[in-house]
């Protein structure tokens, strides 16, 4: 990801997340730092690259569910989605856990997260050949 893509991404991910926490005491800080964390974690570590259909980068959000991230594998898993490394964060009782999926898995994302009681935000659409 170029650098530019990168703080696009970053800024928008913290915009999401502060917009579904706001007026619950989550400091824009944290948020910040939790973004970082997390998108440093993917950068690092993520195995999942651009298909010829695409991948897109989504963040999801829970409130007290310090698991999300396992949940979200296995509910994804059971849909029959492959998943590389989450990001995880968490400040207070707010959870959010950001991946990179196939844009084909779009629709069983946004499915594990509303069985989870979760919301999820596609926050960056990559690739597609």
């Amino acid at each position: 990801m170029t650098p530019a893509r990168s703080d696009d991404l970053h800024h928008t991910l913290v915009e999401r997340v502060a917009r579904r926490v706001e007026g619950r005491g989550v400091s824009r800080a944290a948020i910040d730092a939790a973004v970082g964390s997390v998108l440093g974690a993917l950068d690092r570590a993520s195995s999942v690259r651009p298909a010829a259909e695409g991948v897109l980068v989504a963040a999801v959000t829970a409130r007290s569910m310090p698991d999300l991230a396992s949940r979200l594998r296995g509910a994804l898993a059971r849909a029959g989605v492959e998943v590389g490394p989450i990001g995880i964060a968490a400040s207070g009782f707010h959870h959010v856990a950001t991946l990179r999926l196939p844009a084909p898995a779009r629709a069983a994302l946004e499915d594990a997260a509303r069985a989870l009681g979760a919301t999820v935000s596609v926050v960056g659409e990559e690739g597609g050949r």
